[in-house]
């Protein structure tokens, strides 16, 4: 986010403070229950959202050199990611095009010039290219060029990889999709920090409701009482959608101290958390001195993983540094585990009857916004719609 924004943030906030309001829309928002726990739903959330927009699957951090590569099981669709020889991050498919077996095991690994299937030693380059089949003579008719690793659409921007999971999926412009996110990304300087304990917490709930936890800052009185709850203004904060992403500035009690002093001095992130939700189910969470990475993968209409990392301006290597970020994983676990006993509490109660729909209020607009994209995306009417207007 550029200086002159910040300083307008800031602005908006003390107004809100001074007039004892927020950020708002016009009305509420009603969300049907059945939109978390109806399982025909979630297949087509998983084949028109999840599988064909961009997703995040790995930070620049996690293959910095050519020859670097990771590998992941994302939603049930097994990636190998690579840095090849030019330089260039790419994204396959996990599988040998001879017999169809996973072609990598384990998570990563650093300097490969060529990946060599386990079964029958196909091998290929880390940019895709077939390159050796032993015993060639018995296929005659396999060509190289037509049978190199199964590459999805990618792209590197602001310190992400993003890729889309399904190979059959239309092309998609990676910059019209991510808009006014590279702005923000690019200014906060997210391509220089580093991945640092990443986790995987199981949750019992349907990976939206992991989203909704993260769209307001009218849950942090009670919910965070005993973690983060005193930094915070009570239910200020603003919202912008920069559609279909979310920017969420959630300012600090601090921030009030800021009156009266040199604008050109002002610094939003030093008084406020962002929360940035990159569509459709990633939250990038920055702090002063750090970002925290939450990405919700779904599973089936009542599970999710919460795959969870730290970026750091750098790795700590000394016993004093890594027991300072110790302190903030801990943090960060502490009000992750308020939020997600939340989340699975309202699902287990979803099937009881008690609502038909979930209300969100003028101030949950985060909510709503996150939840409209998703109609729009797995619902062929509203595409039409939204692209004729």
């Amino acid at each position: 986010m550029d200086h002159a924004t910040q300083v307008a943030k800031i602005n908006q906030i003390l107004g809100y403070v001074d007039n004892k309001t927020t950020c708002m829309v016009e009305g509420e928002y009603k969300n049907p229950v059945e939109r978390y726990t109806d399982p025909e739903r979630f297949d087509r959330e998983m084949n028109l959202l999840i599988r064909r927009v961009p997703q995040i699957v790995a930070h620049v951090s996690d293959i910095p050199r050519p020859g670097d590569y990771k590998t992941m099981d994302y939603a049930g669709t097994k990636l190998l990611i690579t840095r090849s020889a030019d330089g260039q991050a790419r994204v396959f498919l996990n599988v040998c095009r001879h017999r169809g077996t996973r072609l990598v095991w384990g998570e990563g690994g650093t300097g490969k010039r060529a990946f060599v299937c386990p079964y029958h030693a196909w091998t290929y380059a880390t940019d895709g290219r077939l390159m050796g089949i032993p015993n060639a003579e018995g296929f005659p008719s396999v060509k190289k060029e037509e049978h190199g690793l199964c590459a999805l659409q990618s792209a590197e921007r602001q310190g992400f990889i993003y890729a889309i999971l399904d190979p059959q999926a239309p092309a998609v412009d990676f910059d019209a999709y991510l808009g006014g996110l590279q702005h923000d990304f690019h200014h906060l300087g997210l391509a220089d920090y580093f991945c640092y304990s990443p986790l995987e917490m199981p949750r019992k709930n349907n990976w939206k409701l992991a989203m909704d936890l993260f769209q307001e800052n009218y849950h942090t009185r009670t919910t965070h009482t005993k973690t983060i709850w005193s930094l915070f203004l009570d239910n200020i904060a603003v919202f912008d959608h920069l559609a279909p992403h979310i920017r969420g500035i959630i300012p600090k009690r601090s921030v009030c101290e800021l009156r009266g002093t040199d604008t050109a001095e002002w610094n939003l992130r030093a008084h406020s958390t962002l929360l940035y939700s990159v569509f459709p189910n990633t939250m990038v969470a920055v702090l002063v001195d750090h970002a925290a990475v939450f990405q919700v993968i779904p599973h089936d209409v009542a599970t999710s993983t919460l795959n969870f990392t730290l970026l750091v301006p750098k790795i700590p290597t000394s016993d004093h540094a890594k027991e300072a970020w110790g302190k903030s994983l801990e943090l960060v676990k502490a009000v992750v585990g308020e939020d997600s006993d939340r989340g699975e509490a309202i699902q287990s109660g979803l099937l009881s009857g008690a609502n038909r729909h979930l209300t969100f209020g003028r101030f949950e607009q985060g909510l709503g916004w996150f939840h409209e994209a998703v109609e729009q995306a797995i619902s062929p009417g509203q595409r039409a719609r939204a692209a004729a207007e």
